[in-house]
């Protein structure tokens, strides 16, 4: 695999080790609508990007995802100073990476949300850019968030390399025109056979060495 000129690094279940709080979160909520999410449901919710918008029409549930996202980002929010790790190798993978390439976040997540994380693990200027999905007209699978990324900083898609953790991840940044390497993030349980279009497949950040 070629070096990159530029990495782009998705957050949750990548970084930090986001998603056993953002199902403790939104599955606080739905439970208390009388619709709560199972594991299974979950691991659904992950591999597919799923945001509250999507899970409650694909579930037909009479509830308002504004309303629901509100509530959740109060709970999510005390979680992140509360309970929020990061995921293996991954300070030292950012520390190392940042001193060869210059480093932006594409993510799911909220703005304010990405810089909360970063903000408390001391990594907010070891990126360049950060690029949420609010910032685009389609999140992942669809290749904006990762195109917006290269173009904000001044590289060709070709020029990126996109370190993910999702299946939809994996498939927004081959959409885009740019390698992938995957670390897949194990309370998601996605089978291996989903990542096969993968340009490098690695156990952890400490093997993200470019």
């Amino acid at each position: 695999m070629d070096k990159p000129f530029c990495i782009i690094f998705d957050l949750d279940g990548l970084l930090v080790n986001s998603q056993p709080l953002q199902y403790k979160a939104y599955n606080q909520v739905f439970s208390e609508y009388g619709y709560p999410i199972s594991p299974k449901e979950w691991r659904e919710w992950i591999r597919n990007s799923y945001g509250a918008p999507e899970w409650i029409q694909k579930n037909n549930l009479p509830l308002d995802a504004e309303k629901i996202r509100a509530q959740k980002k109060i709970i999510f929010d005390q979680l992140i100073w509360q309970e929020m790790e990061l995921m293996p190798g991954a300070k030292n993978a950012v520390m190392r990476l940042s001193k060869k390439y210059p480093l932006c976040i594409a993510s799911a997540s909220r703005r304010e949300t990405i810089e909360a994380c970063l903000g408390k693990f001391h990594l907010t200027s070891k990126f360049k850019k950060i690029i949420p999905d609010e910032e685009v007209k389609r999140g992942k699978p669809h290749p904006d968030v990762f195109l917006r990324a290269a173009k904000v900083m001044g590289f060709e898609p070709s020029e990126c390399l996109v370190l993910e953790d999702s299946p939809a991840g994996l498939k927004a940044a081959k959409a885009a025109g740019m390698k992938c390497v995957i670390c897949p993030d194990p309370f998601s349980k996605t089978p291996l056979v989903q990542f096969k279009s993968a340009d490098k497949i690695i156990k952890s950040l400490n093997e993200a060495i470019f």
